[in-house]
């Protein structure tokens, strides 16, 4: 008996690996002509979140068909955020290179705000793939909302997310190939409860 339990955590656990494996691989795959990224991202949450919540065993036929459904949407949000991080980026960089106190206290409040676009970067695709809503000002307004009010979950998120692009870069470069896959399988251990969170409170405030 213990041995059929065995074999059973055995053929799930590489099942679930090979998944988060050929995922990552194929948002990579999608992210190399860089106006595609943001549908990569949405396709992403939503196959990762009918393979691990919905019971579906064919990830990447959800993945390619949610590429395609929320390519406008996502593509239009992604080309939103290049040019304001672009910005954002640059200011932070040229600000440190003087050591006056204005230009610290600019170049904090810049990092800030870094940090902030990052955190409402991160849940702006998730918005995309599970509300039916399809306007990018409420998709936007809502990320950052969630962002806002679950904030120590947003940065435990992103913490997530540095740490593996941390040991993909410095420890196993292979493991770059497949890091959105990693990455994803992580946070959707934690935004079920987030976005639950978020539309307890939702409705306590109508009420």
């Amino acid at each position: 008996m213990s041995g059929k339990r065995s074999d059973n955590f055995t053929e799930k656990f590489a099942g679930r690996l090979t998944n988060i494996v050929l995922l990552g691989f194929f948002t990579t795959l999608c992210c190399l002509p860089v106006i595609s990224a943001g549908a990569a991202f949405t396709a992403l949450n939503v196959s990762t979140k009918a393979y691990l919540y919905e019971d579906d065993d064919k990830p990447l036929r959800i993945f390619f068909a949610s590429f395609r459904e929320h390519f406008s949407l996502s593509s239009k949000v992604w080309l939103l955020h290049i040019p304001a991080l672009a910005v954002l980026i640059w200011d932070l960089a040229y600000y440190r290179t003087s050591d006056s106190t204005i230009d610290i206290l600019a170049s904090a409040a810049v990092f800030v705000l870094i940090m902030f676009v990052l955190l409402e970067l991160q849940m702006v695709f998730v918005i995309i793939a599970t509300e039916k809503e399809n306007t990018v000002g409420y998709c936007l307004k809502k990320a950052l909302d969630i962002s806002l009010h679950c904030f120590g979950y947003s940065v435990m998120l992103l913490l997530f997310t540095v740490t593996v692009i941390a040991v993909s870069v410095f420890l196993f470069r292979g493991l770059l190939l497949v890091m959105p896959g990693v990455v994803s399988f992580l946070h959707w251990q934690f935004l079920p409860e987030i976005l639950r969170k978020y539309k307890f409170r939702e409705r306590k405030e109508k009420q």
